[in-house]
């Protein structure tokens, strides 16, 4: 047992770490793919800002020639022949001044990328140089590149702001101080969901899978506690019931082999009854032990009859009629007392709640045995004014090897499985038991067979 718990709490570490990894496993994933998105849809709308400046600022023509090169002033000098320094500013002169022009050749490999830097810094971050409308079809145009499809809105900006789930923002110009182009997104985290519903989907099964396994773990748990508890409260009960008939039957041994008491007929036929009433039990408790093996196995079967049930019945009671305090009545109402069952279950079962109501009676018990009969079905009912059984133990009492205990005590001698046996032959018959019961005002056992 001790192995046995020791698995079961490395499992459920395993278990709860797996549970663990996957809810990370989950979050980042969300986080990544909003953190993708978000790069994306600015990479977007970086594209499209860049391509209307290209189509609509005009660029130098020399970077249109099969050539190109930008032409950039080598010197200048003034009337008086001297060159002027470019670090400081022009001087001041009203005569004539002549600028050197030098060819700087572009390579056309970074043409594209001159040709953006020249148009960022001529073009203007006045807003009203801006038509949103052409940047908003390239956008769009970006966006279906990269298979995005969610609703938003352009505007612009004087201050750039920081970039977040539902907002995102490119400058106009070479510095963050120009106006910005500012994309506002709409239902943005339904987006996420929707394009990463697989793995969030696989990732909520196999969590609910873990979870569910680390449930029904405990479960095990709870369960294989409570079967050691009973298994253990049997053997408790059974060597008490077992110790009793022992006591009584070496008691009446001694009393014929050591004290004489063979010599007298009348007190060994006494003692010799009371070691055969003994024996009985024992041998009825010991084939009731079987039979609820053999039935639970499928090695006994149910062997159905034509038995007269209110004779059976009758019979059954008589059993229990010997003891004078018991007072037990029989009433019958049946359209036909021949009814095709097994003999020997119905037996068992009657035997086992008559005997039960017994020993959870009072001083003078009163049973009453109903027999029934309806147009599809046949009802046998057993009531008695015992003790009850309470609301919280009433869903155990079919359990096998469950006894209901004050405290730590068990008031009434048994082994804990005989409804348990009587459940088992109803349900081999077919049949359907209901039980009715309060704390104090005693217990009705209600069976129905189908005829």
């Amino acid at each position: 047992m001790k192995n046995q718990f020791k698995i079961i709490l490395i499992t459920s570490i395993t278990a709860c770490s797996i549970l663990l990894f996957q809810l990370f496993w989950v979050y980042r994933t969300y986080e990544e793919s909003q953190a993708n998105f978000q790069a994306k849809v600015k990479n977007a709308l970086q594209r499209s800002v860049d391509l209307y400046f290209l189509e609509k600022v005009r660029t130098p023509m020399s970077l249109s020639n099969d050539d190109p090169y930008l032409s950039i002033i080598s010197e200048v000098i003034d009337d008086k022949k001297e060159n002027v320094n470019f670090k400081s500013n022009l001087p001041k002169t009203t005569g004539p001044v002549k600028i050197g022009m030098q060819p700087l050749k572009i390579d056309t490999a970074n043409l594209a990328s001159v040709r953006l830097f020249l148009v960022k810094l001529i073009a203007s971050s006045n807003k009203q140089n801006v038509d949103l409308k052409l940047v908003r079809e390239d956008f769009r145009k970006e966006l279906d590149k990269e298979k995005i499809s969610i609703n938003y809105k352009l505007s612009l900006q004087k201050k750039s702001v920081l970039d977040s789930k539902e907002v995102v923002s490119v400058p106009l110009g070479t510095s963050e101080k120009n106006w910005v182009i500012e994309a506002r997104l709409f239902k943005t985290e339904k987006y996420l969901l929707l394009n990463n519903i697989i793995p969030i989907s696989i990732s909520i099964i196999l969590i609910i899978l873990t979870g569910g396994s680390l449930w029904y773990l405990g479960l095990i748990i709870y369960r294989q506690k409570q079967l050691d508890l009973k298994k253990n409260n049997f053997i408790s009960n059974i060597t008490h019931e077992l110790r009793t008939p022992i006591s009584i039957l070496k008691s009446t041994n001694e009393a014929l082999l050591q004290f004489g008491e063979a010599a007298n007929p009348e007190k060994t036929k006494r003692y010799l009854k009371i070691n055969a009433d003994v024996l009985n039990k024992l041998d009825y408790n010991i084939d009731r032990l079987l039979d609820i093996t053999r039935y639970e196995l499928g090695v006994k079967y149910v062997n159905l009859t034509h038995v007269n049930i209110a004779g059976l019945v009758s019979a059954i009671v008589e059993k229990f009629l010997v003891d004078d305090h018991n007072q037990i009545t029989i009433s019958t109402e049946l359209e036909n007392e021949i009814i095709r069952t097994d003999k020997d279950m119905i037996d068992g079962i009657l035997t086992n709640l008559i005997d039960n109501a017994l020993k959870y009676s009072p001083d003078s018990p009163e049973i009453s045995v109903k027999i029934l009969s309806w147009s599809k079905y046949w009802q046998l009912e057993v009531e008695d004014n015992g003790s009850g059984i309470s609301e919280e133990n009433l869903p155990l009492i079919f359990d096998k090897f469950y006894r209901i205990t004050s405290g730590d005590l068990h008031d009434v001698k048994g082994y804990g499985i005989g409804l348990s046996y009587v459940k088992e032959l109803v349900s081999l018959l077919s049949g359907e038991i209901i039980v009715n019961s309060y704390l104090g005002s005693g217990t009705t056992f209600i069976i129905k067979f189908p005829l």
